[in-house]
């Protein structure tokens, strides 16, 4: 059957395209949550966006935290209702975990500064303060105020590293390539096309009976110690999809400058110098090991799968259906990357 649009002209492979991204944009917009999930339309992106994190944030602290900015920032928002009854039922839920400790009240008070209960943390720290540092059983204030600094960076790198292996661990899968994407599992089409950053989407005629490009660009910040105190990072990945004129996924990559380097000071915790060969080839081992791990657990381990390479290709993996490629950046001008294909590709 043959598309026509209004005029009774035929649709080309482009619109056809563009007609699948907003079906499947409708569909899940549907299903996300019932009715509510229908208001963005009539919402700005940028409040939609805080309003996602108060609902989806893996953790409650950190749906509570983005509960808290939804309503700073948009007190008569579209979503103001449900996010301040869910705000007004678990903040003194929040605040009555943490009140029993010295460490726990400034977790509190690092999570919501302004929260309803933050005066009387304030106040409950200073009767610590007063009773000297052996107030709570002996632990010094200082180290426990150390431990938990210590724990947020650590978080912040485990969800800097969580994101770029949840998007490597979605497409080592041969059943990813086989159908198009508006068919794929929810796991891998919701994160994809419904979660911030939005997908970008470009048709390219000049390619072999046409592709559509979609990417997204993740800004993911963390800290790492360097000397006495700390350094703020940020690992760019961009993930890229191409998909044929059928809607079929035909390679992915994920890529970013310094990628490796990045993922590897997520792990140690500490700042790698750029310039330094050694924290390169640190970094490149340990992209390479996490791949190879992951593809022997998802797709295969058997030693066939793993093939020759030369430069910039530092590991390739073929078996079941898929091929990884990992590639090292051979200058500061380019990205490393992984490229995971069907293995049905040219």
């Amino acid at each position: 059957m043959q598309l026509l649009s209004a005029g009774g002209e035929a649709v080309t492979p482009a619109g056809r395209a563009f007609v699948r991204w907003i079906v499947l944009a409708a569909a899940l917009v549907a299903l996300a949550s019932g009715c509510a999930a229908l208001r963005p339309v009539t919402t700005s992106t940028a409040e939609y966006g805080a309003f996602r994190k108060a609902r989806i944030s893996p953790t409650l602290e950190g749906r509570i935290v983005a509960a808290a900015r939804y309503l700073a920032q948009y007190p008569d928002g579209t979503f103001a209702t449900e996010v301040r009854a869910f705000y007004t039922m678990a903040e003194p839920l929040y605040f009555e975990e943490h009140r029993g400790t010295a460490a726990g009240l400034h977790v509190y008070l690092a999570a919501l500064p302004r929260g309803p209960h933050a005066a009387e943390a304030r106040q409950r720290l200073e009767r610590l303060a007063e009773k000297g540092p052996s107030a709570e059983g002996g632990f010094d204030r200082a180290v426990m105020g150390t431990n938990a600094r210590l724990a947020r960076l650590a978080g912040m790198r485990s969800a800097a590293r969580e994101q770029m292996m949840t998007s490597l661990r979605v497409w080592l899968d041969p059943d990813a390539f086989a159908r198009p994407m508006v068919e794929a599992k929810a796991e891998l089409l919701v994160p994809w096309s419904l979660s911030l950053p939005w997908p970008r989407c470009t048709w390219n005629d000049e390619a072999r009976g046409g592709e559509m490009r979609c990417e997204k660009l993740f800004e993911l910040p963390y800290e790492v110690t360097k000397g006495e105190g700390t350094e703020e990072r940020q690992a760019t990945v961009e993930v890229v999809i191409v998909e044929d004129a059928r809607g079929r996924p035909r390679r992915v990559t994920i890529g970013g400058p310094d990628l490796f380097v990045r993922l590897e000071e997520t792990f140690t915790g500490r700042a790698i110098d750029l310039g330094d060969p050694s924290g390169r080839a640190a970094g490149v081992s340990r992209a390479t090991e996490l791949v190879r791990r992951e593809f022997s657990a998802r797709i295969s381990d058997d030693p066939a799968c793993r093939k020759r390479t030369r430069a910039p290709k530092v590991l390739e993996l073929a078996c079941g259906g898929v091929r990884v490629v990992v590639e090292a950046a051979l200058d500061s001008t380019e990205d490393d990357r992984i490229v995971i294909t069907p293995m049905t590709s040219d």
